[in-house]
């Protein structure tokens, strides 16, 4: 993956490019992978006034596309300055107020909303140009490829350090993982704060707002620490090839990004009821043809009639060849899925699709995983009535221990397959395809075993947490499962 992509794929996780100050750990280190393994290449060629179309309706010559970049990498600088400094100021008053005291002082989201107003900030040059993120991941997206480009994505992903390296060289890995998961703490209680402030008042915020508010807290919260966000980044630069290999960093880094997107997503008018129950219907339709397609594959994979290589083309073909969303829902996340959801709930429509869609049981699944993880990550703000008495097949803590280690030992034996597959395939592998695919042969193995559909042992596993949260070999084999996972994107090129 290119600088170009991994800005793109930034994008796509946080919703927003960042002024930096939380730092995109995992998009640093996709980075400098991305910098060692890229080699000089002949000119793509592009024209120079080919218009690229955007979903705003507009266009854009990629002389036009390099201006902005230019623009925004100035302006973010200008803010990543800016805000660094008011957090600095802050949590050194901050500190004065609570001398004495157990408990540090924090500011409310509107008060630090407004103090970032009093900066006089240059606008965002995306606000001024009309311009979504969406749009501007999709326009930075068709230029991968172009050096320049390329060159100007890097900037915007990856300023140059500002942090003290001496400083930086004393930050160990494990105080990089405190320091991590800490903001991870700090913007759990940050979403939680905005959440539970009035709907008028969510939406008067901005995109850009909410995302530079909720930086500059978790900026306070880490000055508070007595270290920098800067000298961190450094830090990671430094200890990077231990950091790209390490679970919870990743998850770390990814709950930010989760949670991010979570706080920017309230912010924003939800979709139509109308458009909302559209998009569940087709959910539902593909659900369906998923789960029947997964079975057929793991047959064939198991009986020998089609190899790791033949099951992923298989898995590609099927996803690009899914039903397209109506235009502006396509792409909802989890988290726009979840606020919809939350505004609608009570129309008994809305309740039926939704778990028809299946996404109430994703949603708990990853709800359950965060909490065994002990990660402090937000849990959905809310879920429909619990009905595992009524859905649920009755099954005993011990036999999903089992399903849990059959998992384990189902996706170890998939994962090297796959990367033995990959090695020798002429076309690069896609890390969310490989993964959905070890995932549902995995689990169509368990299912065949025990007579249990994924659902069922969703169910069961909420049904039967606290008394799962205690057992070892669950826990162990719920974290080794998303190691797997974790392994499977390193050996996709697309995903680095």
């Amino acid at each position: 993956m290119g600088e170009a992509s991994i800005l793109s794929e930034k994008l796509r996780r946080y919703g927003a490019v960042g002024v930096g100050i939380i730092p995109d750990s995992l998009a640093t280190i996709r980075y400098l992978e991305a910098a060692k393994a890229s080699q000089p290449s002949a000119p793509t060629g592009y024209p120079k006034e080919e218009k690229v179309a955007t979903t705003n309706g507009g266009a854009f010559t990629r002389a036009e596309i390099l201006n902005l970049l230019d623009e925004t990498i100035r302006v973010q600088g200008i803010v990543q300055a800016e805000i660094s400094q008011l957090a600095r100021d802050l949590a050194k008053e901050l500190k004065e107020k609570s001398e004495g005291k157990k408990k540090k002082k924090t500011i409310p989201i509107p008060e630090a909303l407004r103090k970032i107003k009093e900066l006089d900030l240059p606008r965002d040059p995306l606000e001024e140009r009309n311009l979504t993120e969406e749009a501007f991941q999709k326009l930075v997206a068709e230029y991968e490829e172009d050096e320049e480009v390329a060159a100007k994505a890097q900037l915007l992903l990856h300023p140059e350090p500002k942090g003290d390296v001496a400083r930086a060289r004393g930050i160990s890995v494990e105080k990089i993982i405190e320091i991590h998961q800490f903001m991870v703490a700090r913007m759990q209680k940050v979403l939680a704060e905005f959440l539970v402030l009035d709907q008028e008042t969510r939406r008067s915020f901005s995109h850009k707002a909410c995302e530079t508010t909720a930086e500059l807290l978790v900026s306070i919260a880490v000055e508070q620490l007595g270290v920098h966000c800067e000298d961190v980044e450094q830090a990671v630069i430094w200890h990077e090839d231990v950091l790209g290999n390490h679970p919870e960093f990743a998850r770390c880094t990814e709950q930010l990004a989760s949670m991010m997107q979570h706080l920017t997503g309230s912010a924003q008018p939800r979709a139509e009821k109308a458009d909302f129950l559209e998009a569940l219907r087709t959910m539902a339709e593909h659900s369906q043809k998923a789960k029947e397609f997964a079975k057929k594959v793991y047959e064939d994979y198991r009986a020998k009639n089609c190899s790791a290589a033949e099951a992923y083309r298989r898995f590609e073909d099927f996803n690009s060849s899914a039903p397209a969303g109506k235009e502006g829902l396509e792409d909802m996340s989890s988290v726009e899925l979840q606020l919809c959801y939350d505004e609608y709930k009570e129309d008994p429509e809305v309740q039926h699709w939704w778990s028809k869609a299946g996404v109430e049981n994703s949603l708990m699944m990853a709800a359950s995983v965060q909490s065994l993880m002990k990660s402090g990550g937000a849990a959905p703000s809310s879920a429909p009535e619990d009905k595992t008495d009524k859905k649920g097949k009755k099954i005993k803590p011990s036999e999903i221990v089992e399903m849990q280690e059959l998992m384990v030992d189902e996706m170890k034996r998939l994962c090297e397959a796959c990367r033995e597959a990959a090695k020798v395939s002429s076309k690069a592998w896609k890390a969310d395809i490989a993964m959905q695919m070890v995932q549902a042969l995995a689990s169509a193995s368990v299912e065949r075993r025990y007579g249990c559909s994924p659902e069922d042992m969703t169910m069961a596993g909420l049904q039967n947490a606290p008394t799962l949260q205690k057992n070892e070999r669950f826990v162990r084999a719920t974290e080794k499962q998303q190691e797997i996972i974790m392994t499977v994107a390193t050996f996709c090129p697309e995903s680095k």
